[in-house]
């Protein structure tokens, strides 16, 4: 009889890791999707937040704020926002824009540019996880022909097969309204 209960035990034994070791499994599957989820409304309501915002009434007030706040729409648009969302936020990213590059750049052309832009980023697997602005020390103010120009810095995490960084200078000149518009944009070596 005692020869008996060992085989049971064992097999019980067996049983028994084999079932906790499938409520981990599963446990750490449903906490992946939770994240995932979360992420995902995270960056909805980031969206969500930045298409209310009125910018005739809470425009950025200085230039490193503009900057700042043109690199999260930037980085919303190239790190997998919904469809629908793109033009969206694309019509928005715009009331960012100085009238000059307004006049080159028409919402037509932009939008057909940027959806282009955004799916070879797909094919890629290419996007931008993060953006900050930083060097607050290059930054400068000058007039030039009796208007007020800045410059400011805003640098992009960017994943693809490995991550990589890219810095943008921001030009950017205010308008009649004394806000600061942005004129354009260059990229420039991180050193």
């Amino acid at each position: 009889m005692k020869k008996a209960r060992k085989p049971m035990s064992a097999v019980f034994t067996v049983i028994s890791i084999a079932a906790v070791i499938l409520v981990l499994v599963y446990v750490n599957q449903s906490k992946q999707s939770s994240n995932l989820k979360e992420a995902s409304l995270k960056k909805l309501s980031e969206v969500e937040e930045l298409l209310k915002m009125d910018l005739d009434k809470d425009y950025p007030e200085l230039p490193r704020d503009v900057a700042k706040l043109h690199g999260d729409m930037t980085r919303l648009l190239y790190s997998g926002v919904e469809d629908e969302e793109i033009k969206e936020l694309a019509i928005k990213i715009r009331e960012l824009y100085d009238d000059e590059l307004l006049a080159i750049n028409t919402e037509e052309q932009y939008l057909a540019d940027l959806y282009s832009d955004i799916a070879l980023w797909l094919q890629l697997k290419r996007r931008i996880e993060y953006n900050v602005v930083v060097n607050e020390d290059n930054e400068e103010l000058y007039t030039r022909d009796g208007k007020e120009y800045a410059n400011a810095f805003v640098s992009f995490t960017i994943t693809e097969k490995g991550q990589t960084s890219e810095l943008r200078r921001y030009t950017m000149r205010k308008d009649k309204d004394n806000k600061w518009r942005i004129l354009g944009w260059e990229y420039i070596s991180d050193n």
